[in-house]
């Protein structure tokens, strides 16, 4: 659809207001042609998801969406600025530019940004809505990655690339090699134009399989976003200095950022005690446990593990940093019907973690109510004894 229409398209979705927009498309079937119709309702959804996944970009006003997609799988705000906030300079390369939201981010921290996007319908919506936005150090380049770094000669302060995860019908991908633009066939060429280059990837990637089968890797990072893992970033530099990979454990919260860093060989050689519950319980964020900084963290807040696969700490003393959740327990009890039926009147959050049942199995089982503000964690201590912890959240 031409811009123009797809600007006009915006502005009847923006008319409508706080509908419900599935009953308003079978009650006004007639109102437009059938293909502006659509166009109508992909806005409504888009700025639905706008509102609360970019939110600076909903308050601006006027900006357009693409395909549901687009919106769907780009950064969120928060993941957007982060994983530029410790980067400036004179000029940048964005070799993927989709729909244009780490570009955004991106184009704040440096004089000049280039964003590459091979889709022109897609860069344009991109060029409009940077217009609305008032960002005007963008460069767009209307070509694939590949071709554009084949000939390149400028040197980059930065060069940041999100390769597409998506296959043939939609088939989530996962090897680097598969994905598109393929890193591996890149790196050597982004390295004569870059000393340093941040790359996207879904979380589901083995952080093992990656340090294997690329090189010159500084620095991963597991991002999340109130407790959701989202991202999974490389750092990469031309150093040939052979240090330790950094594995950084972020957690984006409302209030502040959990932030936990370990190597690979620090776990391999950290040794955890194991002890009976304590006063207090904690677990890790879930960044730190994609990490699987499991010995790592325990060792840093000096906690001690419940047992080896729970990855539930437990100390007597109260670690007040600590990232993750922290309970305080109130009373353990050894896993039977006959201990949980005394509690099937009450509400709690279940959870469990090394144990043979999940919450929803556990509550249809015992008959427990869920709600409120305590919690019946289910999991194994040190000895392989299934037991319940009764716990209240610390604040």
């Amino acid at each position: 659809m031409l811009l123009n229409k797809l600007i006009d398209a915006h502005n009847q979705a923006v008319s409508l207001g706080k509908i419900d927009i599935t009953a308003y498309a079978l009650q006004n079937p007639n109102k437009w042609d059938s293909e502006f119709l659509r166009a109508v309702l992909k806005q409504y959804q888009f700025l639905q998801k706008l509102e609360t996944k970019i939110p600076t970009w909903f308050e601006k006003k006027g900006v357009l969406g693409a395909e549901l997609i687009n919106i769907e799988q780009c950064s969120s705000e928060e993941t957007g600025q982060h994983k530029f906030e410790a980067y400036a300079g004179n000029l940048a390369l964005d070799l993927t530019g989709g729909f244009g939201v780490d570009s955004y981010f991106f184009a704040k921290k440096f004089d000049k940004l280039i964003s590459c996007e091979a889709i022109s319908s897609l860069q344009n919506i991109v060029k409009y809505n940077f217009e609305k936005l008032g960002v005007n150090n963008v460069d767009f380049v209307n070509q694939k990655a590949e071709d554009y770094i084949e000939n390149c000669t400028k040197k980059f302060d930065l060069i940041y690339l999100d390769p597409d995860r998506r296959g043939e019908n939609n088939k989530k991908l996962v090897l680097l090699e598969d994905c598109s633009p393929n890193l591996v066939d890149l790196l050597p060429k982004l390295l004569e134009l870059s000393s340093n280059i941040i790359v996207k990837y879904s979380p589901l990637l083995d952080i093992q399989l990656v340090l294997k089968t690329l090189s010159n890797i500084k620095k991963v990072e597991i991002v999340a976003v109130q407790n959701e893992v989202k991202e999974l970033l490389l750092t990469i530099t031309d150093s040939e200095e052979q240090t330790p990979v950094k594995i950084v454990s972020t957690n984006i919260k409302k209030d502040k950022t959990e932030t936990f860093s370990h190597t690979i060989e620090e776990e391999n050689e950290a040794f955890t005690p194991f002890q009976e519950p304590q006063k207090y319980l904690y677990e890790p964020n879930a960044a730190i446990m994609k990490a699987g900084a499991f010995k790592s963290v325990a060792l840093k807040y000096e906690v001690a593990k419940i047992a080896q696969h729970s990855h539930y700490y437990t100390s007597e003393a109260l670690v007040e940093d600590f990232p993750g959740r922290t309970f305080i327990i109130e009373k353990v009890l050894s896993y039977s019907t006959k201990a949980l039926k005394p509690l099937a009147k009450q509400k709690f959050n279940v959870l469990a973690r090394n144990f043979p049942l999940n919450p929803v199995t556990i509550c249809k089982k015992h008959h427990l109510n869920t709600g409120g503000d305590s919690y019946l964690i289910f999991t194994q201590n040190h000895k392989n004894e299934k037991i319940i912890l009764s716990c209240q959240r610390s604040f």
